[in-house]
C-alpha cells in the first residue's frame, strides 16, 4: 500500500520517461517506482474484478489518509487507456456543527490528453498560478475526448437516496428538471444502499457517462451535457471535495506548464 505522494511521484516518472522517449532520447531511470509496470485496473462494462489488472496482477492502491480508504492507482474503463489517480480527498459533511466523513473521492484524468486539450496556454507560466486557474479545470471538463472518472468510497453505511438526492440538486439547474437523462439517471439509485468500503464511480467518456456500483456498471447515458454537469460537482467552482480537486490541480498544471 502506497500514499498518494509516492504515487504521484511515479505517475511523474512514468510521464517524463514517455516524454523523453517520444524525443528519441534515453529513458531516464527513477529510483521511485511505486506502479513498476504498467497494471491495469480492468473495470470494463461486463464487470470486471475491481483491483486486479489486465496482466492478472494486483494494481497498487493509494490509501486515503483522513478516511485509511483505499483507491487504485489507475482505472480504466472498456480496456481503453488507463488514467492514473491525479487527485484525491474526502467528503465532509457537517452535521449539528460535527464534520463527518461520508467517503474518499478519487479523481482520474490523463495528463496527456488534459494536455493536449488546454494546448500551450500555460507554458512557461507559474504551476501555483496555473493549478488554481478555474479555466483550466473548465477546459478539461467541456474537453469530450478527455476521459474523466471520479470514484466514491465509502466511508459509512448510507441510503443511496441521499448521495441521488444531492448529486440531483447539482445536475438539474444545468439539465432541467424533466430532463430524459436525469430520470434515468436517478432510477439507477432506486432500492441501493451503499456499505462502508463499497464503491460508486462515475466516467465521462466520449459524451457517454458511465455509472458503477462497486465492479458493476449501472447503465450508460449519452448524454454531453450530463457529463459536464456531474464532474462540474467535482471541479467547478464550488467542489463537493475541495482537496481532491486542488490535488488534481496540482498534478495537472505541473503537466501543461512544461
Amino acid at each position: 500500500m502506497i500514499g498518494f505522494k509516492e504515487h504521484i511521484q511515479g505517475v511523474r516518472a512514468d510521464v517524463a520517461r514517455r516524454r523523453n522517449e517520444r524525443r528519441g532520447e534515453p529513458p531516464v531511470e527513477f529510483r521511485l517506482r511505486p506502479v513498476p509496470t504498467a497494471r491495469r485496473l480492468w473495470a470494463n462494462a461486463m464487470g470486471g474484478r475491481l483491483g486486479i489488472g489486465s496482466d492478472g496482477n494486483r494494481v497498487a492502491l493509494v490509501t486515503e489518509p483522513k478516511t485509511g480508504l483505499k483507491l487504485p492507482g489507475e482505472y480504466c474503463v472498456n480496456g481503453g487507456k488507463c488514467a492514473p489517480l491525479t487527485g484525491m480527498g474526502v467528503r465532509i459533511k457537517r452535521i449539528a456543527g460535527i464534520g463527518v466523513k461520508v467517503y474518499a473521492c478519487g479523481l482520474y484524468v490523463n495528463p496527456a490528453s488534459a494536455r493536449a486539450a488546454v494546448g500551450d496556454r500555460y507554458v512557461g507560466k507559474s504551476v501555483k498560478d496555473v493549478a488554481k486557474d478555474q479555466a483550466l479545470f473548465d477546459v478539461v471538463n467541456a474537453a469530450a475526448d478527455v476521459e474523466k472518472t471520479v470514484r466514491l468510497v465509502f466511508a459509512r453505511d448510507i441510503d443511496s437516496a441521499k448521495i441521488r438526492d444531492a448529486l440531483s440538486e447539482r445536475l438539474r439547474p444545468a439539465l432541467g428538471a424533466d430532463s430524459p437523462s436525469l430520470r434515468r439517471f436517478e432510477a439507477y439509485f432506486d432500492g441501493v444502499t451503499f456499505k462502508k468500503g463499497q464503491s460508486l464511480t462515475f466516467t465521462a467518456s466520449g459524451g457517454k457517462l458511465i455509472t458503477s456500483f462497486g465492479s458493476k456498471e449501472a447503465g450508460q447515458i449519452a448524454d454531453g451535457k450530463l457529463c459536464t454537469a456531474l464532474f462540474d460537482a467535482y471541479l467547478g467552482k464550488s467542489p463537493v471535495v475541495p482537496s481532491a480537486k486542488e490535488s488534481l490541480g496540482e498534478q495537472l498544471a505541473g503537466h501543461v506548464t512544461g
